[in-house]
């Protein structure tokens, strides 16, 4: 039997943001098994792929409290919380799933690259931490036999950025997963006594961190065109989160503008149901999970024409130059007042959601370590 190591230190996290949920579904959907090569051929519902075993490891610090206290899939144990970052010597693929690998040597080293924003641009991070993450990734793509990046965006960046090597990355795209929306009793509970709107009262959602790369400023100033709405900011706060509540104050938008810091799952699904929209006019993504999750809710989409959103949201949202703010406050009157045009990009935003699933992820990534454990033999 060939184990497999996965680094799942992301996954412990209580609060998961992008890689966090990344780490935790793509470990799901590998633990819930995939076709055996025989299977497959022959359309035979899934069975567990017999000859891989699972180990989860988790790095040294606060992840290893969350850890112990986390629920991992059957089938997954943990790894007894390596020292130092030293997983098994037994695994033959080890594969980092936030853009890190260890030092020890493996058969196969896999590695998933998510974003590279801190190589480039200096505008969305620290100098300390812009130091950081280069010195990281860069290590880690040198070491890796294999790159998975989340976008063929990523992929670009990756070869413009890095000495990685072009036949050695391998694109395989985030999923989502398929759910209803909220009733219409309870999208109209939750406005009313969460957030405290008046019945009829409508709202703009944005989902991410707060800071200067999610482009929240904008979205205020595009807001500030639209007296009748308001905006939900649903995210903790990042780089540049004082100077952008700042400006929110400046411009006299600090009533019309909730700030609800991070949100659980369950919030964040009446959110997505019961908005307006979501407005997502990032500068930077590797990827864009609040797209995907929206679309899966059928919510608008209103994001930018560059970096990867084009890429996930095809031609199921509204593209806008994210810079714009004219251009922005214009698709978000558009897409609050035309039903029609609402209703056009809610069916079509569950259509694009639907060809993103973790079980097709998951998939993806075991046709890899087959691959990549084949080219060892």
């Amino acid at each position: 039997m060939t184990t497999i190591a996965l680094d799942a230190t992301a996954a412990a996290d209580p609060e998961p943001t992008g890689t966090g949920i990344y780490s935790q579904s793509l470990i799901s959907a590998l633990a819930a098994g995939l076709p055996s090569d025989a299977s497959a051929q022959e359309g035979l519902p899934n069975s567990p792929p017999s000859e891989f075993r699972l180990i989860l490891c988790l790095r040294i610090g606060p992840f290893l409290k969350w850890g112990r206290k986390r629920r991992w899939p059957s089938g997954c144990p943990v790894a007894p919380f390596w020292e130092p970052w030293l997983p098994p010597r037994s695994a033959a693929l080890f594969h980092g799933l936030n853009q890190r690998l260890p030092k020890r040597h493996y058969p196969v080293r896999i590695v998933t690259i998510h974003d590279l924003f801190p190589l480039t641009s200096t505008d969305y991070s620290t100098p300390e931490f812009q130091r950081r993450f280069t010195r990281i990734l860069r290590e880690a793509v040198a070491r890796a036999d294999w790159i998975i990046a989340v976008s063929d965006a990523t992929r670009q960046q990756l070869l413009r950025h890095t000495e990685a090597r072009k036949e050695r990355i391998r694109v395989i795209h985030h999923g989502v997963e398929a759910v209803s929306p909220a009733t219409a009793e309870e999208q109209q509970a939750f406005r009313e006594q969460v957030l405290g709107l008046r019945k009829k009262e409508k709202f703009f959602l944005s989902v991410g961190a707060i800071q200067v790369r999610k482009n929240v400023a904008n979205i205020v100033l595009a807001l500030k065109q639209l007296p009748d709405y308001r905006l939900v900011l649903a995210g903790g706060d990042g780089y540049g989160a004082a100077a952008i509540y700042s400006r929110i104050e400046q411009a006299g938008m600090a009533g019309r503008v909730l700030r609800l810091g991070h949100t659980s799952r369950h919030t964040l699904h009446l959110l997505y149901s019961a908005a307006a929209a979501l407005v997502f006019p990032s500068l930077e993504e590797g990827f864009g999970m609040p797209v995907l999750e929206a679309m899966s809710c059928g919510l608008p989409v209103i994001t930018s024409n560059c970096s990867a959103m084009p890429e996930v949201g095809g031609e199921a949202a509204v593209y806008v130059d994210p810079r714009n703010v004219p251009e922005l406050s214009e698709a978000m009157r558009r897409v609050a007042e035309d039903e029609a045009l609402a209703a056009d990009f809610r069916r079509r935003g569950r259509e694009r959601a639907s060809l993103f699933r973790w079980a097709k992820c998951a998939q993806q990534t075991w046709d890899l370590y087959r691959e990549a454990l084949r080219e060892r033999q």
